[in-house]
């Protein structure tokens, strides 16, 4: 996503926090057509959480965990 978009969602975010009634008409809406939801949701999370922190140490962790975490790393490369 980029910084443009990032930050106009932000501010839409933040005026609708500001607006109790549109905001529950858009959540009903959401609700009512499931991929618009999930959308919304995944959008709504990348831009609160830009950057997960995989900053596990994998000597600590069992076998198949590390191969979970080295999937994971490997996936967000």
């Amino acid at each position: 996503m980029t910084k443009v978009a990032r930050t106009l969602l932000r501010y839409l975010l933040g005026g609708v926090a500001r607006r109790p009634r549109l905001k529950r008409a858009m959540v009903d809406l959401a609700y009512r057509i499931p991929w618009l939801d999930t959308r919304l949701r995944d959008m709504i999370y990348r831009v609160e959480h830009p950057e997960a922190a995989l900053d596990v140490d994998p000597a600590q962790l069992a076998d198949g965990s590390k191969r979970c975490l080295a999937r994971m790393r490997s996936r967000a490369s």
